[in-house]
């Protein structure tokens, strides 16, 4: 997926770096962004029971949230709100704002269920969300927007993968957000460390760079233009969200607790 331009790496040097973390018109296209390239990837798994979960509606989920228990991966603690609000023209993809004692940010999420599966942005201009479904034979079904793309939504497919492992080198296609007879092509590659999926994309002699979380049979991904991007898993329960984070560069997880302002 040509998210945006990169530093120009030899294909070479990508895979020796990329088992190490690293941070992954108009309306900018793939092609635009890394010149004519493409993107692609995939992963089976068991069918989730996020399928059976009670669906959330925008209602619910849109407002203002007071963050009660909130701690960054580092360990920082923090405070502060988050206003969660739905894009209008776009099923189930919401833009989210936080406001923190540790820095603002901004982020999109795909609501699945009772789940809204979050990509941002901490201090990134250009920051995206992959939402990966993955299916029992070994192949990805994504979903990708930016923070650039108005709303729009691309679409991403991967092949290759071992069934029943997610980790892996996989074969991408897809389409820019808005442009559904573009295409792009390229490689994907998914590496674990402990609870957190190291996602690297391969266009030609780009390299883009996300971290990831598994949740029941979706993956979802952020990625930023720098090295400051996040992964957000925020499960929803009435007037409380727990939610659980990543961030590159980041072994272990962080996690918020948020209660809906009066």
């Amino acid at each position: 997926m040509a998210y945006l331009r990169y530093q120009t790496l030899t294909v070479g040097l990508i895979l020796g770096a990329i088992a190490c973390l690293v941070s992954p018109n108009i309306r900018p296209t793939v092609a635009t962004i890394l010149g004519d390239t493409q993107p692609v990837s995939a992963i089976p798994t068991e069918r989730s029971p996020i399928i059976s979960a009670q669906n959330v509606s925008s209602r619910q989920i849109e407002g203002t949230w007071e963050l009660r228990d909130a701690q960054r991966p580092d360990k920082q603690k923090y405070t502060g709100t988050v206003e969660i609000e739905a894009f209008r023209d776009t099923n189930n993809l919401y833009n989210l704002s936080w406001e923190t004692s540790a820095g603002d940010y901004t982020g999109l999420g795909f609501l699945e269920g009772d789940r809204l599966l979050v990509g941002y942005g901490l201090n990134e201009e250009i920051y995206g969300a992959v939402l990966y479904k993955i299916n029992g034979d070994g192949t990805l079904e994504g979903r990708w927007t930016y923070s650039q793309a108005d709303g729009a939504v691309g679409t991403e497919r991967a092949i290759g993968g071992i069934r029943g492992k997610l980790e892996g080198e996989y074969r991408i296609d897809g389409t820019d957000p808005g442009r559904p007879d573009s295409k792009y092509n390229g490689l994907l590659r998914i590496n674990k460390v402990k609870n957190i999926y190291q996602v690297s994309w391969i266009v030609e002699d780009q390299v883009l760079l996300g971290v990831g979380l598994q949740v029941d049979d979706w993956l979802i991904v952020g990625w930023g233009e720098g090295s400051s991007f996040a992964v957000m898993d925020y499960k929803i329960e009435r007037d409380r969200v727990k939610g659980r984070s990543a961030m590159s560069g980041q072994e272990n997880l962080g996690k918020e607790e948020l209660r809906r302002k009066n």
